[in-house]
């Protein structure tokens, strides 16, 4: 079933790149004075609150994460021996896993964008690739920020426990910046009408997502020898059904996006509701137990 998954991934992976070369560019269309604002004040707004953002990612990732005297703690499956075994990771191997990904898809994300605010308010001419690249940053930090809070709340903290696995590191200050802040930063400029999210914009978070699965293939059989998450493991015979699962997956989270975009289009007061309802059953800041998992 390893050869099975691998065509799967390595198909997201050349369909994506398809998709976005050859789909009319018109379907990539955005408004720039959406995304950077038209006036100084709306610029200004979106200068701050995008660098903001995209320091604080950053600064969790390398202080928080990477340069974090205490070692993080996963449960990983390590491929040679089939077995679940806790694992200590410090420095870089803290972004093995897809969540610490999705941070810096939203870290990326905020930084370029805040940046070409600061720009526009500057007064700099922004050539028509920089709001492609923006909007193509945010559906991926979106997509992959959406895809990480409905995994760890629906799959990975029930899974935890169920095996009565200690979770107590899953809801460590970073660990809250990869699973839920990174979601609703996104979602508060969903809610201010900052971002646009043409549904050709999927293609994008089915590449990201496809570059993490070869390299956690990668990483499981040339790297540090483990899947972060079982579920990724391209041997079992559920594996391409698996991993078809985590496709549709991650177009429902795009579409989610897509669809909070239409309603607050049409009416401001029923987008906000939807993203709220949204954000409160997708996220999670406190632990399960086996009663409420």
């Amino acid at each position: 079933m390893t050869v099975v998954s691998r065509v799967l991934i390595a198909a997201m992976f050349c369909g994506s790149v398809g998709s976005i070369i050859t789909l009319n560019r018109n379907m990539f269309h955005l408004d720039a004075d959406i995304f950077w604002g038209s006036t100084d004040l709306e610029q200004g707004l979106r200068s701050v609150y995008r660098l903001s953002c995209g320091y604080l990612g950053f600064h969790a990732i390398m202080f928080w994460m990477i340069r974090n005297p205490v070692a993080g703690q996963m449960t990983p499956l390590f491929r040679e021996s089939n077995q679940l075994q806790k694992h200590s990771t410090t420095g870089v191997e803290r972004l093995v896993p897809f969540s610490s990904w999705t941070l810096l898809a939203f870290s990326a994300s905020m930084l370029f964008n805040g940046m070409a605010s600061l720009l526009s308010l500057t007064g700099q001419a922004l050539p028509a690739w920089v709001v492609l690249v923006g909007g193509a940053l945010f559906g991926i930090a979106f997509s992959s920020a959406a895809l990480t809070a409905i995994i760890v709340r629906y799959v990975i903290l029930p899974d935890m426990v169920e095996r009565k696995l200690d979770m107590d590191h899953m809801f460590l200050k970073h660990e809250q910046m990869m699973h839920n802040f990174s979601l609703i930063f996104l979602s508060i400029e969903m809610v201010f009408g900052w971002v646009q999210l043409p549904i050709a914009m999927v293609a994008f978070g089915f590449l990201y997502g496809s570059i993490y699965l070869i390299f956690a293939e990668y990483w499981a059989v040339k790297g540090g020898g483990y899947y972060v998450y079982e579920f990724i493991d391209t041997r079992p015979k559920s594996a391409p059904f698996l991993l078809l699962g985590l496709v549709l997956v991650c177009a429902v989270s795009f579409s989610i996006g897509v669809l909070a975009l239409y309603l607050r289009s049409e009416n401001v007061v029923i987008g906000t509701v939807f993203v709220v309802l949204f954000l409160i059953f997708s996220t999670r800041f406190i632990k399960p137990t086996e009663v409420d998992s």
